[in-house]
């Protein structure tokens, strides 16, 4: 009996100290998971409004959650972009969350940006995959098989003690400056509202189907849906459609 009661305060003793763990880890990390989460959305509008220039304009009331806000872009001269506001829809096995910019009239979507996402590895993760455009010949010279003058007097012989142009160019030794857009998010360019339809064999009109993730592929469409319904229920309509 003893020892029954010797085990059920050890037990006791370790789950309150491991609830008392768990929850000091969630208080201290809290505001660094929200400042990173304002980092990736802040980011992500300079992707889907392309031209932005400055920091966007809020036009959603205070109360509202980071996650509903509306943003309104402008580029250098001050005209309107267009606008943006995050999105979500459960996918597969989790949350994909995306932002996504409209033109100004919110008929084309401009860009998106998905921010995050954990589905299947190899199927629905392809949707933030950026397809390699490089060849054994590029990685080795650190140039592209376009088109070659084979008659040409250039040397192809790497001078000793160089660098290689293959590690300057695939920054190897820095990190390079441009963004090169995954091949699923690129397809949401440009679409109207009425083309954000899967398709399962490819078709420049709709939106292709990630192969084998078709249900992934649908909760992303139904993401930038959700983003499009806030950003209309927060715009007013412009002066020249009021009737």
């Amino acid at each position: 009996m003893q020892k029954k009661a010797y085990y059920t305060i050890v037990l006791t003793a370790v789950s309150v100290l491991a609830s008392i763990g768990v929850a000091s880890t969630f208080l201290l990390t809290r505001n660094t998971i929200k400042q990173k989460e304002r980092a990736l959305r802040a980011d992500a509008l300079y992707t889907v409004l392309p031209g932005l220039e400055g920091a966007p304009a809020d036009v959603t009331s205070p109360e509202v959650n980071d996650q509903d806000r509306v943003y309104k872009g402008l580029d250098k001269s001050g005209q309107i972009i267009g606008y943006a506001a995050c999105g979500e829809a459960q996918g597969y096995s989790s949350k994909i969350k995306v932002m996504v910019g409209m033109d100004v009239r919110l008929e084309k979507v401009l860009g998106i940006n998905i921010l995050a996402q954990n589905e299947t590895p190899g199927l629905g993760t392809k949707m933030t995959e950026v397809e390699s455009s490089s060849t054994l010949w590029s990685v080795i010279f650190g140039k592209e098989l376009k088109s070659i003058d084979w008659d040409s007097d250039e040397t192809w012989k790497l001078p000793p003690f160089r660098t290689p142009e293959r590690i300057k160019k695939f920054g190897l030794l820095k990190k390079s400056k441009g963004k090169t857009q995954p091949w699923f998010q690129e397809q949401f360019r440009h679409k109207t509202c009425n083309q954000l339809v899967v398709s399962r064999i490819k078709d420049t009109e709709k939106i292709t189907a990630i192969t084998g993730a078709t249900i992934s592929t649908k909760a992303a469409i139904n993401a930038v849906q959700n983003a499009i319904d806030k950003m209309r229920n927060a715009v007013q309509p412009p002066d020249w459609e009021i009737k």
